[in-house]
């Protein structure tokens, strides 16, 4: 079996790590959506940050985005 990297972020430090993307006032705001729903990111909500694009993608706590989510990673090898 591979071993991956998991990089997590405890709740304590995300609104740190949101600041330092320079992305906190955006998910405060509303202005953030889910890569696969489409829906509202805020940060009861926020389950992933990834990179898709050159831009900073986020994932919401709905269960059918995280399954897509990882199917994501899957299709491109992370």
């Amino acid at each position: 079996m591979d071993k991956k990297e998991i990089k997590a972020v405890h709740d304590d430090d995300l609104e740190t790590l949101l600041s330092n993307l320079n992305i906190l006032n955006d998910v405060k705001s509303g202005k953030k959506k889910c890569r696969f729903c489409g829906c509202v990111i805020d940060l009861d909500n926020l389950e992933a940050i990834f990179p898709d694009s050159g831009d900073i993608k986020f994932v919401c706590s709905n269960p059918e985005c995280l399954k897509q989510f990882y199917l994501f990673l899957e299709k491109e090898n992370v």
